[in-house]
């Protein structure tokens, strides 16, 4: 959650987390807007699913990852009408003494978090679901004002 509570602080995000039960969603982000002197929630949210893992692969442009089912068709089971939802995923490195430095110069947390939008039928797999997440799909404080911006377009062009 430290990356997350990073990322959204440099984007001016707003977020949410879930603690007391899981249903699938770990939490919100959303755009703070200015209205006359007032900073207030802009109403158009992106849920998020958080994992954290050492098992992933960088393979030819994208990040392999073996998502437990559950998670994945809590995602896609979602109705297309429903706030967005993304999974983020932060790949940490295999040594946990290289997860988070700390010295009188900085606070460095490795490595970094990727997102991906899942979509399609529930799997029938027993296990797991095997993801291949973009390079391109890095979670930036840039990359996630953008993502908040594409659901706000979307949920306008269902009243239009």
């Amino acid at each position: 959650m430290a990356h997350i509570y990073a990322l959204a602080g440099m984007a001016g995000v707003d977020h949410g987390l879930r603690h007391v039960h899981d249903y699938g969603v770990d939490g919100h982000f959303e755009q703070v807007i200015i209205y006359g002197n007032k900073r207030i929630m802009s109403g158009y949210p992106v849920a998020f699913q958080a994992k954290a893992s050492t098992n992933w692969k960088l393979e030819e442009g994208y990040i392999v990852y073996d998502l437990d089912v559950k998670n994945f068709n809590d995602i896609v089971t979602r109705p297309p009408s429903a706030m967005t939802m993304i999974l983020v995923l932060l790949c940490m490195p295999k040594e946990q003494e290289n997860w988070h430095v700390a010295t009188s110069d900085a606070t460095i947390l490795r490595n970094c978090c990727y997102w991906m939008t899942l979509t399609g039928e529930p799997s029938g797999n027993s296990s797991t679901m095997r993801i291949r997440i973009p390079i391109e799909n890095l979670l930036t404080p840039n990359s996630l004002k953008e993502l908040l911006s594409l659901e706000k377009e979307r949920r306008e062009a269902q009243w239009t």
